[in-house]
C-alpha cells in the first residue's frame, strides 16, 4: 500500500514501483470511479484496429439494403439518402 499526498490543484503523483507495474507511461489516460468511499484507476487500453478476422466483416451488407459496399460508400449513401430526402420536402 502507498500513501500519497493530494496537491492544492487535487494531483498526486502515483508511486514509480505502482507505474511500472502497471505499465503506465507518461500521457496514459486513466479511468476514475468511485466504489463507496474507494477511487479505483484503471488504464485506459488503446483500441486495436480490426485485423481481417474479425466477425464484424461478415456482417457488412447484411442490412436491409444488400449492399456490400456499404463501409466504403458510406458518405455517398448519406449523401444520397439527404438528397432523397430533401427532395420529397
Amino acid at each position: 500500500m502507498a500513501i500519497v499526498k493530494v496537491t492544492e490543484k487535487g494531483q498526486v503523483t502515483l508511486p514509480i514501483d505502482l507505474r511500472r507495474k502497471l505499465g503506465i507511461t507518461k500521457d496514459d489516460y486513466l479511468v476514475v470511479e468511485t466504489e463507496g468511499e474507494y477511487l479505483k484507476l484503471h488504464k485506459v487500453s488503446e483500441a486495436k484496429p480490426l485485423g481481417p478476422d474479425d466477425p464484424i466483416w461478415t456482417m457488412i451488407g447484411q442490412g436491409s439494403t444488400g449492399k456490400k459496399d456499404i463501409s466504403k460508400r458510406h458518405d455517398y449513401y448519406l449523401a444520397q439518402g439527404e438528397r432523397k430526402r430533401w427532395r420529397k420536402s
